[in-house]
């Protein structure tokens, strides 16, 4: 897994907690215990678990995506979130919203954009998560799991991805599953500018 995703402490909200906890898992009784006597063979020595000190943060087509440090388990805070639980995750690794407000003017209707100071805004629309986004200027070391990113460059992102690039109103723009964006030019060694996923106000 990149090193160079960003790092989410593991003191998390109680929304994002919640979202993040696994089901107990329920011993299933073997041919012994249906017969009401205690299994003769010993139990296997037990595995040791991994415990994730802390969780990454990645960008991904989908939503945004928590992954383990240790374990490299992943969740995916998914496009419909309720969008509380995901600012809170956010704000809880970059701190405080540098701005936050209502775009009257998106082609798919209004929409409550709340920006960090790494770069990553975060759409929402009727209480839930609709997208994300990351300009120029944006920290490097925010990701996809892949290491696709602002500055990545036309090579790597197609040495990770399979790359649809056109040329549109917005510019160089390509086009990878459900992860968008924009290059610097059509050049081989140009980098990615900009990057989104989900729904999003572009003005084409």
């Amino acid at each position: 897994m990149p090193q160079h995703l960003v790092r989410l402490s593991a003191l998390l909200p109680l929304g994002l907690t919640l979202l993040l906890t696994t089901a107990a898992c329920t011993r299933t009784p073997d041919s012994a215990d249906v017969n009401g006597t205690e299994p003769t063979a010993a139990d296997p020595a037990p595995v040791d678990s991994v415990e994730d000190t802390e969780s990454l943060l990645a960008l991904s087509g989908e939503g945004l995506q928590l992954v383990g440090d240790q374990s490299g388990s992943t969740v995916t805070l998914a496009f419909g979130t309720e969008i509380a639980i995901v600012e809170d995750a956010v704000t809880g690794l970059v701190g405080e919203p540098t701005e936050s407000g209502e775009n009257t003017e998106c082609g798919s209707g209004p929409q409550m954009i709340t920006q960090w100071p790494n770069g990553l805004a975060v759409h929402a629309a009727d209480g839930e998560f609709i997208g994300w986004s990351t300009r120029p200027n944006t920290d490097a070391n925010l990701t996809t799991i892949a290491g696709a990113g602002i500055g990545s460059t036309r090579g790597e992102l197609e040495a990770a991805y399979t790359v649809e690039v056109t040329e549109t109103s917005l510019g160089t723009e390509f086009s990878t599953g459900n992860l968008f964006g924009l290059l610097s030019s059509p050049e081989p060694n140009a980098t990615i500018t900009d990057l989104w996923a989900g729904t999003v106000c572009n003005f084409r």
